[in-house]
């Protein structure tokens, strides 16, 4: 599903994360593809996740609930299945009894962005698609983060080209049509928002013409301008599926994943400011995996995050399944390793 390439990366020092055990969250034959994870209210963990058609790669969307913290996990449900092609799950919790879920919903290339809302965490109703301002169809790839004040923040990427953003006052029913670029000629875009200072930070990807993608972040204070220049994140070898996250103590941890010879990592890396970035942490080396689409968890702990992934085992294998690492180390004192790739 990627382009890899080899980056010959020299290692200083073994991640914490080398000698910890991954743990599945499904397991099958199936195609289970890019997670969106959630802890409830109540301490639940919910994962959505797309199981894909090993034919046509159409998705559904399925669910799968732990009340122990990730131990066990029950058995995945549809919660979102028609004839139509859904994927790219985005879920969050509203209130003590209100779910939204967002994900993009269509055929062949003509999509739209589309919601569905539950009372438990379980059975999830559709409410139609989302009018964000454009005449034609084309939006996909949703990430929607809450505020503390009940606002949401809505990142999604046109087919046209271009990463945008849009909120919501009540709930995810409605959202602004002003059709907001963060940047053109950008993919799967993901934001995050620190509430301290009113800081967004958004990344997203570029493909420059040889499917060697590069990562670029973007800073602001005003939701509504993004003209700041883009900074170099990740932009030498092959690099995808980015997504950031605030940390407890306000440091900004951003996830992605690269490749390495003839698969794909994880990997992430650390910022107090969104501006200075500290090296790579390296979260897997698995030469004969592929390691895709990480969605870390934040918790109380300033140092770790939960991390879920989905992993194809062999790679190439198309056997996708969701995984997870119970505490990944992200702290400033974690080991790390060096690859002289940063794009800082």
């Amino acid at each position: 599903m990627r382009e890899r390439g080899g980056l010959g990366a020299v290692f200083v020092a073994v991640a914490a994360t080398a000698s910890a055990t991954v743990e599945n969250v499904t397991s099958g034959p199936e195609i289970d593809y890019q997670a969106a994870v959630i802890r409830a209210d109540d301490g639940t963990r919910l994962v959505v996740f797309e199981r894909l058609s090993p034919d046509t790669l159409s998705g559904d969307l399925w669910l799968t609930r732990s009340s122990d913290g990730g131990t066990n996990w029950s058995e995945p449900v549809p919660i979102v299945a028609t004839a139509a092609n859904e994927r790219h799950p985005a879920l969050i919790q509203l209130g003590p009894a209100s779910y939204a879920l967002f994900y993009l919903k269509g055929s062949g290339s003509s999509f739209r962005i589309a919601r569905a809302t539950s009372a438990d965490g379980i059975a999830f109703a559709e409410q139609g698609t989302l009018d964000l301002g454009w005449p034609t169809a084309g939006e996909i790839n949703p990430h929607v983060i809450r505020h503390a004040d009940g606002t949401l923040t809505m990142s999604y990427q046109r087919l046209s080209g271009g990463a945008y953003v849009a909120q919501s006052d009540d709930g995810g029913a409605t959202w602004d049509t002003q059709r907001t670029q963060i940047a053109g000629g950008a993919a799967l875009p993901r934001i995050a928002y620190r509430e301290s200072d009113g800081l967004y930070l958004a990344s997203y990807q570029v493909n420059p013409g040889n499917a060697q993608l590069r990562l670029y972040v973007k800073t602001t204070t005003d939701v509504r301008d993004w003209s700041a220049v883009p900074q170099d994140f990740a932009v030498t070898g092959n690099n995808h599926d980015s997504l950031p996250v605030v940390m407890p103590d306000g440091a900004f941890a951003l996830f992605w994943i690269r490749a390495a010879d003839n698969s794909f990592d994880v990997v992430a890396r650390r910022s107090p400011d969104a501006v200075g970035w500290g090296p790579t942490i390296a979260v897997t080396d698995t030469p004969d995996e592929d390691d895709i689409e990480p969605h870390p968890l934040v918790g109380a702990s300033a140092e770790s995050v939960e991390l879920y992934w989905t992993r194809d085992s062999p790679a190439g294998g198309n056997a996708h399944d969701i995984v997870r690492l119970a505490a990944v180390p992200i702290g400033p004192g974690d080991a790390i390793f060096t690859d002289g790739f940063d794009g800082s």
